[in-house]
């Protein structure tokens, strides 16, 4: 597969001639730290987990860098935001098996109850994107529920016998999930419009991607970012140039 991690973009992209005024299908795929806000309500065992496992130092310090990742994104989102027409976005979020106004209420709901990346995703639909359905409910409740099963271990001795029993399965749900997204991305992302997939880390949804998709795995760089959107993209917003934000 000739997508490139780098952060910029694929290389085999068609350049366009001089009468093309389609937009490339652009895809920018960001990696995401999920916060525990988002644990739902596994949240208490999970933070008395890694209390355990870590100690509250090293705890409280990962929620500062976690909560300074979020920062910086809703600060690259913005200047994302300022350089495309917001009605030609898609969003795709990792954990969300319904789009539309029933998606973008659940969305609502997680902003209103700080959840970071749902504030993110609510900018952008305030912005004219579309939540679209982006997970399998069957892969993701399946692996909730060995996830539940596992934090709610009686013992630590139990619990780490439930990782190991499920380690293998845990695996497939992530390539079966990854495989999922990218066919619902494929097979609704059209020509001139810009996806955005919120995803987990761990994640590898790139390999399955079509090649017809303009790719760009985020680095976090907004003059690399700048430049991918202005490749091959013929500006929507009534022939104004894009902008570039300092």
């Amino acid at each position: 597969m000739n997508e490139n991690r780098s952060g910029t973009g694929r290389t085999d992209e068609r350049a366009p001639g001089a009468g093309d005024h389609v937009m490339a299908k652009k895809l920018m795929l960001i990696p995401i730290v999920h916060s525990e806000k988002e644990m739902g309500s596994l949240k208490s065992d999970i933070s008395e987990m890694i209390d355990r496992k870590f100690g509250k130092e090293k705890r409280d310090q990962h929620r500062k860098d976690v909560a300074l990742f979020w920062d910086n994104l809703r600060t690259m989102v913005d200047t994302v935001l300022v350089n495309i027409d917001g009605s030609a976005v898609r969003i795709y979020q990792d954990g969300m098996p319904i789009g539309g106004e029933i998606g973008a209420k659940l969305i609502a709901m997680g902003a209103k109850d700080g959840i970071p990346n749902h504030q993110i995703v609510l900018s952008i639909i305030e912005h004219g994107g579309v939540l679209e359905k982006t997970e399998s409910p069957a892969l993701i409740k399946e692996e909730y529920e060995i996830i539940k099963s596992v934090v709610n271990a009686a013992t630590d001795m139990e619990r780490e016998a439930l990782s190991e029993k499920f380690k293998h399965r845990l695996y497939e749900l992530t390539l079966e999930r990854d495989k999922f997204i990218a066919g619902r991305i494929n097979e609704s992302l059209r020509d001139g419009e810009f996806g955005m997939l919120f995803i987990g880390a761990t994640h590898d949804v790139a390999p399955y991607i079509s090649q017809d998709i303009d790719l760009f795995v985020c680095n976090f760089v907004l003059d690399d970012i700048i430049a991918w959107l202005k490749r091959g993209m013929a500006d929507t917003r009534n022939g104004v140039p894009a902008q570039k934000c300092p």
